[in-house]
């Protein structure tokens, strides 16, 4: 108020330059105006009306203050964690790991590109028609948008490829069709599933989603999580977000395959220098496209140190994606996990023809006399199957490692 006056009496001795009369006048209403608010606001005073909403003012403060502190101080726990073991660790990254180690969101969540994507579909559709709802297109974009990220491919010939070997040999000019076939190492990327693999994972958690088959996700082998963060948007574009994502891998590479299982496990370790990847840069790939919350769930170790741990606390699966390569760790994920699968679900087999892997689930079927319709991904590499019946787990066999 003061301001306001001080305001007017600057332009008033102006105007009286000009106007004294005009100038007095205004000057003499301001003072008028601000004796009334002044009386009024002191009679309102007395009668404790201030008071009563300095109080509530204060009282919501607290409150606010109160639910703030109540939700840092109790995370969203589906079990009991951070939990670990000698060389295991079951853990919530939102929660349980320092942020500033996982850097910062750089997309907005799902909603928010679809909605915007919504707009402008529902702009382009007054002048240039289409059959397909806005909706199902502006998903489309959304994850196609994110398929690229994940995989590099929007960076063009800035994305490299890394020479496939057991030591490092630097890089190699990129090529898009074979990225598209997840036929190469990425460079930059997060993933080295490839297009057709990540469109794989959209289909069948669209399908689970539509067939109304309840249970979480679980990837076992996630490299730098490029794969799970695709499939976490999915379920979040889908209204899922209740459905949980294990993220479990060694984050130090594959096994030395000296538990003797299968004569194809020998060396695997050797290509440490590439997949062993820190776990805050898998967690920070969920931060960075917007995707981190309580239901992301990492487990890291070898998969017999880690599978029998989930098998304690998880409920239900709908989607197991195996990306673990050799015999010990498919047979790990398969005998722990799968009775965990619900019918109707899928088990996804990312590394299928000519990997040690294959051999476990053929030798898994066989003893469980169970004979699913396998179908592969794109050129065979990989291949998945729908359960259709419940499978008594021969559990003895995993115990005394007689599995063939």
């Amino acid at each position: 108020m003061a301001r306001i006056i001080r305001g007017r009496l600057s332009g008033g001795q102006h105007d009286q330059q000009r106007n004294g009369e005009t100038s007095t006048s205004n000057y003499t209403t301001m003072l008028k105006i601000s004796l009334v608010l002044v009386t009024c606001f002191t009679l309102w005073n007395e009668g404790g009306h201030v008071k009563n909403i300095r109080q509530s003012l204060l009282a919501g403060s607290r409150k606010r203050a109160s639910d703030e502190t109540s939700e840092v101080s109790e995370p969203k726990r589906p079990f009991n964690m951070p939990v670990s073991g000698d060389r295991w660790s079951l853990f919530q990254p939102e929660y349980d790991m320092d942020n500033s180690k996982l850097g910062p969101s750089l997309f907005a969540p799902p909603q928010q590109f679809i909605d915007t994507f919504s707009k402008r579909l529902e702009w382009l559709d007054q002048t240039i028609k289409s059959n397909e709802s806005v909706a199902d297109r502006a998903q489309e974009f959304y994850l196609e948008m994110l398929k690229s990220s994940v995989t590099a491919t929007v960076f063009n010939e800035a994305e490299k490829s890394t020479i496939m070997g057991r030591s490092n040999q630097g890089t190699k000019q990129f090529d898009l069709e074979t990225r598209r076939e997840g036929g190469d190492w990425a460079y930059f990327g997060d993933t080295m599933v490839g297009w057709n693999r990540l469109d794989n994972i959209w289909k069948l958690l669209k399908q689970v989603v539509e067939d109304d088959i309840s249970g979480d996700y679980i990837e076992t082998g996630v490299w730098r999580g490029g794969a799970s963060v695709f499939a976490r948007a999915v379920m979040n574009m889908y209204g899922q977000h209740h459905r949980r994502s294990f993220v479990c891998d060694s984050f130090e590479g594959l096994p030395p395959g000296d538990r003797n299982l299968d004569k194809g496990d020998k060396n695997w370790d050797d290509m440490h220098w590439y997949l062993a990847i820190p776990e805050e840069l898998a967690a920070g790939n969920f931060q960075k496209y917007g995707l981190l919350d309580h239901n992301v769930i990492f487990a890291k170790g070898f998969f017999n140190e880690t599978m029998p741990e989930i098998k304690k606390r998880a409920e239900q699966f709908s989607i197991m994606r195996l990306d673990g390569d050799m015999y010990e760790s498919t047979v790990d994920v398969l005998y722990n996990l799968y009775d965990k699968l619900q019918v109707g679900g899928y088990v996804i087999m990312d590394d299928w023809k000519g990997f040690p892997s294959k051999t476990a689930c053929e030798d898994f079927f066989r003893v469980h006399e169970i004979k699913p319709e396998i179908i592969p991904i794109g050129n065979l590499w990989s291949v998945y199957w729908k359960k259709t019946e419940e499978v008594d787990i021969q559990f003895w066999r995993y115990e005394q490692k007689k599995f063939k």
